[in-house]
């Protein structure tokens, strides 16, 4: 089961790291910066399609944004 708080965390330290501000983030994926504020705080999730365009912007793997970092296999 994916754990939307690690998930969010995810996404926000690699747009963090790729320079990006949420705001400019929610425009170029067609949501809401309210949204988006809600993913990276682990309320709300993106939905698949919008995980694949996030994840080519922050240039990125899927399991990057949606796996925990120090998750054991």
């Amino acid at each position: 089961m994916l754990d939307y708080e690690k998930m969010g965390l995810n996404i926000k330290l690699r747009r963090i790291e790729c320079g990006i501000t949420q705001y400019r983030l929610a425009m170029i994926l067609g949501v809401s910066q309210a949204h988006l504020c809600n993913v990276e705080n682990g309320r709300l999730s993106l939905s698949l399609k919008l995980l694949v365009v996030l994840r080519k912007i922050l240039k990125c793997t899927l399991d990057d944004l949606v796996v925990e970092k120090n998750q054991e296999s």
